[in-house]
């Protein structure tokens, strides 16, 4: 059967390429947080000389508060990486939610109007 170009069957192929490229870096994405979440990348920890130097630049943190106060940055930023991992997860995840749906919706269209029912 020959193709007939009009106006909507320019907006079907449209719409579906441009989810189809929406479901492919969704996907992209979505492996890329899978990954990072299961080898996140390391976490700068101050170590016993950077402990040292703070202790010894001011005269009021004494080693004790320095450790805690390195302690607490390392907390702060293992929590920072796991919200940005959630973050990043969602997102693709939600992507590939609106995208694959779309997708579906105007390719069935394309392909019932390229093999019509037969009576």
């Amino acid at each position: 059967m020959k193709r007939e170009w009009n106006i909507r069957t320019v907006y079907l192929y449209l719409v579906s390429f441009v989810t189809l490229m929406m479901i492919i870096f969704g996907t992209v994405d979505l492996i890329r947080s899978v990954v990072t979440i299961a080898y996140p990348p390391p976490i700068y920890t101050p170590g016993p000389l950077d402990i040292k130097y703070r202790a010894n630049n001011d005269p009021s943190i004494t080693p004790e508060i320095a450790a805690e106060q390195a302690r607490l940055e390392e907390a702060r930023e293992r929590q920072r990486q796991r919200y940005d991992q959630a973050r990043r997860l969602a997102s693709a995840v939600s992507l590939l939610a609106v995208a694959l749906p779309l997708y579906l919706y105007h390719w069935r269209q394309i392909q019932r109007e390229l093999d019509p029912p037969h009576n």
